[in-house]
């Protein structure tokens, strides 16, 4: 029996049947069986998800050989390809176009599907979640028949809605065609900013840039504010010497990887040690920085090793008073590893489940390290404590990190909550596509 693990080590299954497709005929013949014999199953792409929600322990299906791409439109600027191709995958074809993605998070290694199911985000008040950008989407319903759904099918519109961030609960995704724009560099201007001043000019960071992130090392009253500007693909582009990437790979890999790794070990053990590890990497990190690249390279970043992560969006108005009270609990009661991520997003309307619906967004993203592998507790004070605050502000998980919310607190989140439930319970009835994380979402009020 095979084990699948996600990307963290963090959660795990044991699934009685575990299928890798290579054709649409195959993926008919599976779920002939799965229906037979009534089996739960879930599609996994490549389980970077810090959470169970693509995992099953009856019947898991891979689309790692749906990874063709179909068509890349050079005049209307989309891209068609299978659900399996991977981002990075986009980012090496792309640019050879002159296209790339409107928009990225920080990781490229998940697939197309995967970010497009959870609502996947990156940071920039002008733009929304990947799922906002998608034209059409080609799903196999649960008896094998294939159907194609456009955005701009006025009779199906807002079942394209609950479509377009589904959480892999209607069917199973072939293919998808989301908007590409030309492709560009990015500018990077990096600094140290203090924690305050990032909150007393809040406004003025988020609209000064195109996209703009702050980096917060709790314990430190400061962090690191990276404002991205968009620039023409025209300009030069300076490559490193031998001599910097050498210099390079010891500053990034042994001192920012290896060395921190043993670090956050030893905090184990000495948890008073997190507050000197983020004040030094603080400083490793935080120093003045300018840098053009394109755009994938500055979107993403290395999200170094194993980690316990959860993040949430709340409305943008919150955002000062959610980050004073996590503050004020984590110089009280906890020490926490940095950075905790904030990033701010466009509203939009396009897809029911998406955290940004109808409304602009700050996301907070925290994690807690989990050094050589290592298991712990350490952190689940401070996640509850994070959930807390963020859902008195009004807040809603990210889809593909661990949360807590149940069917009931989630049906108040959720303007059109009610609606999905209805168009999901009319591709799933009995329920097959629904997992053990997925229970407490859809079918605990049951």
């Amino acid at each position: 029996m095979v084990e699948i693990w996600n990307w963290a080590r963090t959660y795990s299954c044991r699934p009685r049947l575990y299928f890798e497709p290579k054709s649409v005929e195959s993926l008919q013949e599976i779920l002939k069986i799965i229906n037979e014999n009534q089996w739960k199953f879930r599609i996994i792409g490549c389980g970077h998800s810090p959470s169970s929600l693509a995992l099953s322990d009856e019947v898991l299906i891979s689309m790692k050989y749906f990874d063709q791409i179909i068509e890349i439109n050079l005049e209307d600027k989309f891209v068609h390809c299978q659900s399996g191709v991977l981002i990075k995958s986009l980012n090496e074809i792309l640019p050879s176009k002159n296209l790339s993605l409107p928009v990225q998070g920080s990781v490229s290694s998940l697939t197309i599907g995967g970010v497009i199911s959870t609502g996947t985000h990156g940071s920039g008040i002008q733009f929304a979640t990947l799922s906002s950008y998608v034209r059409s989407i080609c799903l196999m319903k649960l008896n094998g028949n294939i159907v194609q759904y456009d955005r701009n099918d006025r009779d199906n519109e807002d079942l394209f809605r609950c479509l377009t961030c589904s959480l892999g609960t209607f069917g199973i995704l072939l293919s998808i065609s989301i908007d590409l724009t030309d492709l560009f560099y990015l500018e990077l201007t990096q600094h140290q900013l203090k924690f305050d001043d990032f909150l007393n000019h809040l406004s003025v960071h988020i609209s000064s840039s195109d996209h703009f992130r702050y980096m917060w090392f709790p314990h430190t009253q400061s962090g690191i504010a990276y404002h991205l500007q968009r620039r023409s693909p025209t300009i030069p582009l300076r490559k490193e010497n031998l001599f910097q990437r050498i210099y390079s790979s010891i500053r990034h890999r042994i001192i920012g990887y290896h060395l921190l790794e043993i670090f956050f070990y030893i905090s184990l053990y000495f948890p008073r040690f997190v507050r000197w590890i983020n004040r030094f990497y603080l400083n490793f990190q935080g120093q003045n920085h300018h840098q053009i690249s394109r755009c994938d390279h500055l979107f993403n970043f290395d999200c170094l090793f194993r980690q316990y992560a959860n993040e949430w969006a709340i409305p943008i108005e919150e955002t000062v008073s959610c980050l004073v009270k996590l503050e004020e609990f984590i110089e009280r009661n906890y020490f926490v590893h940095f950075p905790i991520e904030i990033r701010f997003g466009r509203s939009e309307t396009s897809s029911f489940l998406s955290p940004s619906f109808q409304r602009e967004t700050c996301w907070i993203n925290t994690v807690a390290y989990r050094p050589f592998g290592f298991e712990h507790r350490q952190h689940r004070k401070y996640f509850e404590e994070f959930e807390r605050i963020c859902f008195e502000h009004s807040g809603r998980p990210h889809w593909a990190k661990e949360h807590s919310l149940t069917y009931s607190e989630l049906s108040r989140l959720y303007p059109q909550w009610n609606l999905f439930h209805q168009y999901r319970r009319k591709f799933d009835p009995t329920n097959l596509l629904i997992n053990s994380c997925l229970e407490k979402i859809f079918l605990q009020h049951e």
